[in-house]
């Protein structure tokens, strides 16, 4: 049974400005003789602080409208309780009241504010019920007014107020997926899309490298607006997810192909042709000779990121990679022939044992230049940025992690990549990498910024 690890979470800046604003609150309501209630100016100003200052403004956007909505309805239901309702008929100013919410909850939509829909009920009810008996009608609803507003601006003022940081718009931010931003459920941290997303808009240079799919890696990233081309594959494509085209493929030339058809079809073996067509990627097989790689054909034909084609390949497309599901004494078998080949050379062997039997393994040829560092190293180029920080923690991370100007490993990345790594994390979870990229991308004007250590593998 795998060991539950126990996280203690820091105190953070949200908590700590927090505080601070709900102590202003106080202050600004002794300053006005203890006028009014100071509760709702600290309600406002908690729910109004959030991570980044556009997300403050927004949330705070819709607490004043909803507080002018539910206040303005609220006075008028009021109105009508105290001046037509008698008090003892309490079912009929019950069944007003619940009512109320109709127009209330109406008018947010009719301003094409429905998050406001909320405080607007809670504004709409708190004059209503709580606060329906007290002597000045008026009076209550300013100070509920300006009690709101006051928490709004305090919210505000202490959330815009940073410690001087400078931009670092030179460094090209890159990570792996799996095991970086992603954890073992498919996740990624809540924290991540939002502060990831808060970087790019302010003009980090951020992208990820990857052996899944574009597709496979779209479904993951969920709200992420990566303005820069990913790299997937293995690092086989550059692929820009706004527009949905290959950049860049590091096919093997279609001279090569054929002449390892040749070779696989002497030694009556099976593959699979991964090739990118008019920006589609699609996987040609043919007859199976093994019940391996036909399960992995069972089990990967229902999924929405693959394509699979009976028959021949066209010759006008890009064959990315060949996949063949093996024994590994057939495996080494045609390893060997291929390498007597002149071509050889230009080609890159992967195996990976981990989702196959015992004796089975997956064996993909790529290209040479098919290669994470080598994608890494094109993109770089394509934006004239002149260093590199990169991220990591398996093994088609490694030559990544090795190459950069900069590498970090996870804190559960397998050995190899923290040997070529020039830190190590201390701590792991879903948000690490984007709290690191945060700390590299917007380091405070008097420190130098993440420097290489002394030592390989420092903790950080």
């Amino acid at each position: 049974m795998k060991e539950r690890k126990i996280v203690i979470p820091k105190i953070g800046m949200r908590m700590i400005k927090s505080a601070i604003a709900v102590f202003i609150c106080f202050l600004i309501h002794m300053l006005r003789g203890a006028e009014g209630d100071p509760f709702y100016s600290i309600i406002a100003t908690i729910l109004c602080m959030q991570p980044q200052v556009e997300n403050s403004r927004k949330v705070a956007y819709n607490r004043v409208v909803g507080t002018l909505v539910g206040a303005a309805v609220g006075t008028v239901i009021l109105a009508i309780e105290q001046n037509i309702i008698p008090y003892q008929w309490l079912i009929v100013r019950y069944i007003v009241i619940a009512f109320s919410i109709i127009p209330t909850i109406y008018i947010t939509l009719l301003l094409k504010k429905p998050t406001a829909s909320y405080i607007s009920c809670v504004v709409l009810m708190s004059i209503t019920i709580v606060h329906s008996t007290d002597a000045s009608l008026l009076d209550f609803v300013y100070n509920r007014v300006l009690e709101t507003i006051i928490g709004i601006l305090v919210s505000l003022c202490v959330n815009v107020v940073q410690l001087p940081r400078k931009r670092e718009n030179d460094i090209l931010l890159v990570t792996g997926l799996d095991g970086s931003l992603v954890g073992e459920n498919g996740q990624m941290g809540a924290y991540t899309n939002v502060e990831l997303n808060y970087l790019i808009s302010d003009g980090a240079n951020i992208t990820i490298a990857t052996e899944r799919t574009p597709a496979s890696l779209l479904s993951v990233i969920g709200n992420i607006n990566l303005k820069l081309p990913v790299i997937a594959m293995d690092g086989a494509v550059l692929f820009d997810t706004n527009e949905k085209r290959y950049l860049c493929c590091q096919a093997i030339p279609m001279e090569i192909v054929k002449k390892m058809c040749c070779i696989f079809e002497e030694l009556n073996r099976h593959y699979f042709v991964n090739m990118v067509l008019e920006d589609a990627l699609l996987i040609f097989y043919g007859t199976f000779r093994n019940d391996v790689e036909k399960k992995l054909y069972m089990d990967m034909r229902s999924s929405p990121y693959r394509n699979y084609v009976y028959g021949e390949f066209p010759e006008d497309g890009d064959v990315v990679y060949f996949l063949l599901v093996d024994t590994i004494e057939n495996i080494d078998t045609i390893e060997k022939e291929i390498k007597k080949q002149y071509y050889a050379e230009e080609l890159l062997f992967l195996r990976d044992s981990s989702e196959t039997p015992e004796g089975y393994c997956h064996f993909k040829i790529y290209h040479k230049n098919a290669t994470k560092q080598f994608m890494v190293e094109q993109l770089r180029q394509r934006l004239g940025i002149t260093k590199t920080v990169a991220f990591g923690s398996n093994k088609n991370d490694v030559q990544m992690l090795k190459s950069a100007d900069l590498s970090i490993a996870m804190k559960e990345s397998i050995e190899e990549a923290k040997q070529v790594s020039d830190y190590v994390l201390k701590r792991q979870d879903l948000d690490s990498v984007a709290k690191t990229m945060q700390r590299i991308y917007e380091p405070v004007i008097w420190a130098k910024g993440l420097q290489k250590p002394r030592n390989k593998s420092t903790l950080l």
